[in-house]
């Protein structure tokens, strides 16, 4: 990120704002991984389990996969929102670097 804001004074605003767009989609995708993936885990393995014993109660498969996106919240939330301040903080700065 700190590359994109020294590079942002020598960059012409469409390329400046292609590169703040690129990080953007990177960051939110990075991000929804970091949630998605361990539920769709859970959500698998919970399905399986529930298709083997022939269970169908709807809150055995929701509880789990609740508690899983609980559980990487607490574990990685705090990285993804820093992840997400440095990259407006960043953004801000070159839109206003663009802008003078």
């Amino acid at each position: 990120m700190r590359l994109l804001v020294q590079l942002a004074a020598d960059m012409p605003d469409d390329r400046m704002m292609a590169a703040l767009t690129r990080d953007a989609v990177q960051m939110f995708a990075t991000g929804a991984l970091i949630f998605l993936v361990p539920v769709l885990i859970v959500a698998v393995v919970v399905g399986l389990v529930q298709t083997i014993l022939s269970i169908s109660e709807q809150s055995l498969s929701f509880l789990p996969k609740l508690m899983t996106l609980v559980a990487m919240l607490l574990l990685a939330g705090e990285r993804v929102m820093h992840g997400l301040a440095n990259l407006l903080e960043s953004g801000l700065i070159d839109m206003v670097g663009a802008i003078r």
